[in-house]
């Protein structure tokens, strides 16, 4: 579970992040990021999965897990600053943790964010 001082909490702040943000697509999911000016707390991330990924909550709630795994994991590789979003693509639905880490600390050395 991510601490609660790094995680996105409010609708203004996923919408902010997606519209002003830059993105980022890889083959498992989709980043967005943004710079908040004046922000100087730690970088904050949410995950969105929606019903339209799947009507079936066990296998949303499985991708949330792995997702939040894989950016707790790696949560000192982010810039303090930042608010990301990440919406995970249906291929994510039948990978291994191992595989979404990956492809998150790859994503994660090209975009300008990290440390």
């Amino acid at each position: 579970m991510l601490p609660k001082e790094h995680r996105l909490s409010t609708t203004y702040e996923f919408n902010k992040t997606r519209r002003l943000g830059s993105k980022k697509r890889t083959s498992l999911f989709d980043i967005f990021y943004l710079d908040v000016k004046g922000y100087e707390g730690p970088s904050r991330v949410g995950i969105v999965v929606t019903t339209k990924y799947s009507k079936v909550a066990p296998v949303r709630n499985r991708v949330k897990r792995v997702f939040r795994e894989a950016v707790r994991d790696n949560l000192e590789k982010i810039s303090p600053g930042y608010w990301i979003v990440l919406h995970p693509s249906k291929l994510a639905e039948k990978k291994k943790y191992e595989e979404v880490n990956t492809e998150f600390i790859k994503a994660l050395s090209e975009v300008p964010f990290t440390n």
